[in-house]
């Protein structure tokens, strides 16, 4: 009996979300985990801040959560459903409006944190277009790349006009919002997609040397962000534990606590104001401190299938758009969830990433699962090329 009803269960899933590969069907059940487990430790991590930040409402960072995990799985089975021609149509106009949303943070619309310009305030929320811009850059690079492959290893400088254009414009963008966080993520999404099309890695290089110069620059010129540099590259003194150090050593103790079991369900004490953004950020604190080891290690577990899960897909898959977008959302999902969680075990310094699909955040949360939703169209893209290749039908 309960195998009839996981059956019916698998079908019922595959429909709504149009699954028609094994391996798709692992990815987006490992998604489904990772968004109701997040969701369920957003509703730990969040409800302290949310009781005192409005007037009592313990659940209303949880209820942004689920309607945004809602949203983001109906544009995932929408977005699914595309067929490559929509892509090829849209792509630009893509670009075009997630620079002008992301254009919007620099007027009065636009929110100021920690020394971010990131996001925009709509009235009822906020919004972040840097999420939505990835994932347009990652479909505009791999249409152009399958459409000029010949670029990748013959082409010269000036054949670069419209990458420098279409993908060079918007993630400087967001670097002029001073979201370092945010573009290292498009740079590590770039690099993957240009080396697995073929790119000389020698100049590939060369040209991330001169990104971190950049960057680097960009960091030296904020006082916060070069302390928090030189904390994690000296170590916290005394007199940083009250200031540059307070979350990071907050973050740690966190997710020390835990142990092997975990405080148990709600029962963390960090997240008692004592460490700031526990929701979102550090969020993985509160997993090790609340779940212990066995909890930490279950969202290891989920984030490890979804990265088999793209690395099949990228082997079994040869036709180039489709490799691209799958490389491409393979390096943001998992490379940022790899990013957040080094923060957190403070193996790299404080960035400001979220862990995909369960840091608090519903503009993240709906735009990684568009990401999942356009991996799935561009397998059906390949599958349905495939198809009517073999019947002898010109695309």
């Amino acid at each position: 009996m309960t195998s009839v009803l996981n059956s019916q269960a698998a079908i019922r899933l595959r429909n709504l979300f149009h699954i028609d590969h094994p391996v798709v069907f692992r990815l987006v059940g490992a998604v489904i985990f990772l968004t109701l487990f997040g969701i369920t430790m957003v509703l730990s991590a969040s409800a302290v801040q949310s009781g005192l930040a409005n007037n009592g409402n313990y659940f209303q960072e949880t209820l942004k959560q689920a309607g945004g995990a809602a949203i983001g799985f109906a544009l995932l089975g929408f977005i699914a459903r595309f067929p490559e021609f929509t892509w090829r149509s849209q792509a630009n106009n893509l670009i075009y409006l997630g620079a002008l949303m992301q254009g919007l943070v620099f007027t009065p619309l636009g929110l100021e944190y920690g020394g971010n310009r990131n996001w925009l305030d709509i009235g009822f929320t906020t919004i972040q277009p840097s999420e939505f811009l990835k994932l347009a850059i990652i479909l505009w690079l791999a249409i152009w790349i399958s459409d000029n492959e010949w670029v990748i290893t013959e082409g010269r400088l000036a054949d670069w006009k419209m990458p420098a254009i279409y993908v060079g414009g918007p993630t400087a963008l967001i670097l002029l919002g001073g979201d370092l966080g945010t573009t290292l993520i498009v740079a590590i999404v770039l690099m993957g997609m240009l080396l697995l099309a073929g790119f000389n890695g020698r100049l590939l290089a060369l040209v991330t040397l001169l990104g971190l110069v950049i960057v680097g620059f960009l960091m030296n010129a904020s006082s916060s962000r070069r302390d928090r540099i030189a904390a994690w590259l000296q170590g916290c003194s005394v007199e940083d534990y009250d200031g540059i150090c307070w979350q990071s050593q907050h973050g740690l103790w966190a997710l020390g606590t835990g142990g092997i079991f975990g405080l148990g369900p709600g029962s963390s004490h960090a997240k008692w104001s004592w460490l700031p953004h526990a929701e979102s950020d550090y969020i993985f604190a509160i997993v090790g401190e609340e779940m212990g080891l066995l909890g930490a290690s279950f969202v290891l577990l989920l984030i490890a299938v979804m990265a088999w899960s793209f690395v099949m897909l990228i082997r079994e898959y040869h036709e180039t758009f489709t490799r691209l977008v799958v490389t491409g959302v393979f390096f943001w999902l998992v490379g940022q969830s790899l990013v957040n969680i080094a923060v957190v075990l403070g193996a790299l310094p404080v960035l400001g990433v979220p862990l995909p699909f369960v840091s608090s955040g519903g503009t993240s949360l709906m735009a990684n699962l568009m990401a999942v939703g356009l991996v799935v169209s561009a397998v059906r893209v390949a599958d349905v090329n495939r198809t009517q290749f073999a019947r002898g039908v010109p695309r």
